[in-house]
This record gives C-alpha cells, structure tokens and sequence, in this order.
C-alpha cells in the first residue's frame, strides 16, 4: 500500500498465474506474508520453490503472531506466572504508599515477564512453522543447501521444458 507495494503485489500475482514457462522461486531467508501467498505453488503448480538450509517459511513471523494472533495467550501465561502472582499478592497486602510503589513494581515485573512470553510463544510458533513443515505441506519443494542453489535450478527450468 505504501509506495504501491500491493499493486505491485497483485501484479506479481497475475503474472505467476498467467506465466507459462518454468517459474523457480527461492527462498534465501524468510518466506514471510505476501510473498508467501504471490508464490505460492496453488497460484502455478509448475513453479519449483527451493528454500536455502535456515530459511524459514510461513504466513506470518513468530514475533507478529504472539503479539497479535496469540495476546490472549500471553496475556494469560503472563497473569499465571509467578513472580506476577506474588507481586500482586504484595500490592493486596499493601496499604497507602508502599501500595503505590508495590504498584508501580507491578507493572514493570508485567511488562518483563509480557517481554519474556511473548519470546517464548514467539519461539514455539517459529518452531512449528518452519521451512520443514513449509515442505511437508507442499508450499515448498525442497531446503538445499546453497552451494546445490545453482545445479538445483538449472535442473528445475530444465525439468519443466522438457
């Protein structure tokens, strides 16, 4: 949208569903949002989509899905855990000033421990959705290594003209 990127998006799109020649798209590093839906294979089943070893592939990253696909979940693993639980239960037990600074330490204990859970369901769903699961579910044809990069395509565009 800013700076056409969506159009320019769309039209990317057209051409790899109305391309009819060999199409081999690589994924050097992330496979992430749009160009996990304009290349995909369901847009043109002949495009051969390798991926380099410690790529990663999927719709959206890690850090944007526990922040917003999962807040409910952090949210409520930060609630749980302990160091949260017992500050809170120092900030009921407070009266008057101390009330205010046990308070005060409260939200920056919530704001760590939001810090760390957000990293760890970060994790979990990189963990899940990695350039492997990418393969095993069809969006991606193979992870090489980058010294095959060259052979591998040549024998793709190969593989399709004949």
């Amino acid at each position: 949208m800013r700076k056409l990127q969506l159009e320019y998006g769309a039209e990317i799109g057209r051409a790899i569903v109305n391309f009819r020649g060999p199409i081999v798209f690589c994924v050097i590093s992330r496979y992430h949002g749009g160009a996990f839906v304009v290349f995909s294979k369901a847009l043109n089943p002949a495009m051969t989509v390798l991926a380099i070893e410690g790529s990663f592939a999927s719709v959206l990253g890690g850090a944007p899905a526990a922040a917003v696909v999962f807040s409910g979940e952090v949210a409520a693993r930060t609630a749980a855990d302990p160091r949260v639980r017992e500050a809170e239960g120092r900030v009921t037990a407070a009266t008057g000033a101390e009330r205010a600074t046990r308070t005060a330490e409260l939200d920056e204990l919530r704001a760590s421990v939001r810090a760390e859970k957000l990293g760890e369901v970060a994790a979990e769903f990189d963990r899940v959705h990695s350039i492997q699961r990418a393969v095993e579910v069809g969006s991606v044809d193979a992870v090489i290594r980058a010294a095959e990069l060259r052979p591998r395509v040549i024998e793709a565009i190969e593989a399709r003209l004949s």
